[in-house]
């Protein structure tokens, strides 16, 4: 008898474990889902910091402000939380009473404005900024155009190693992004009075290599003093395709505070794209 009962047991088991594995399958995909479109408004916060502390001479100040805000409404609605529960993962609202999203695992979402951030999260779809302007027309994929909040591009070929990036006024980063030992620029002219941009350095991200550190005079004058590269400077291939992660850390050589410290802990690393 006792045998019986415990065959009955092992069966009903194992017939539970198979109805609810498509569940648990179809759970963990909605929170891959949810995790990568996180990434991607953190890597879009990025953007908006970096746009913002370097803008083109036609950029709204007050426009990119509302940006951030919008981006930080929507971290901290879906993104800070520790868990997504059948209620807040469904019909998610903000504290104006505007959709998020009906289905945070498969549907689209919205930023407080009502502006589209995405269609779908974890697919090949086209994001966009709260401004209305896409940052990807495809955003899964590499050898893509990526642009900056205000419109201007940012890149031919997204994830993609060797390539040029541009800042927001048009000035060039780098010509050789995701190579560790590239030429990268500042967005200034070279403070020498040669042709071309200041550089930051010939042989950025590799250990024990110059770079130039930008000081200021008493007068207000600015110079460059030649420094070793070192600890959270030393960047690999991977690091330095995230771009606008780097040009942040660059800024916070100097003290710069930039909204992108909301999206991560204090002590992470700031470079790193959602790949």
């Amino acid at each position: 008898m006792k045998r019986t009962t415990m065959k009955r047991i092992n069966l009903t088991a194992s017939l539970l474990t198979v109805l609810m594995l498509p569940a648990l399958a179809t759970a963990d995909s909605g929170s891959q889902n949810v995790s990568s479109a996180c990434a991607t408004l953190e890597y879009m916060a990025k953007m908006v910091a970096v746009n913002t502390m370097v803008p083109d001479r036609s950029d709204s100040f007050s426009q990119l402000q509302e940006m951030n805000s919008q981006l930080r409404q929507m971290n901290r609605l879906i993104c800070q939380r520790v868990i997504l529960t059948s209620e807040t993962r469904g019909n998610s609202r903000y504290r104006n009473g505007s959709l998020a999203s009906n289905d945070l695992y498969y549907d689209a979402w919205y930023f407080p404005n009502g502006e589209l951030f995405m269609a779908e999260p974890g697919e090949d779809v086209t994001v966009y900024y709260p401004n209305g302007n896409p940052m990807a027309y495809h955003w899964m994929h590499g050898n893509q155009a990526l642009f900056w909040p205000n419109g201007k591009l940012a890149t031919h070929y997204f994830r993609e190693f060797d390539v040029t990036w541009y800042y927001p006024d048009g000035n060039i980063i780098t010509y050789e992004a995701g190579l560790q030992g590239g030429r990268w620029y500042y967005p200034i002219p070279r403070l020498d009075g040669g042709f071309g941009q200041q550089l930051i350095s010939r042989d950025w991200g590799v250990e024990d290599e110059r770079f130039y550190y930008l000081s200021f005079t008493n007068d207000g004058l600015m110079y460059a003093t030649r420094e070793r590269i070192r600890r959270k400077l030393i960047l690999d291939d991977i690091d330095l395709l995230d771009v606008p992660g780097v040009l942040l850390l660059i800024t916070r050589l100097y003290n710069v505070p930039d909204s992108a410290r909301d999206f991560v802990p204090p002590d992470a690393n700031i470079t790193g794209a959602p790949f």
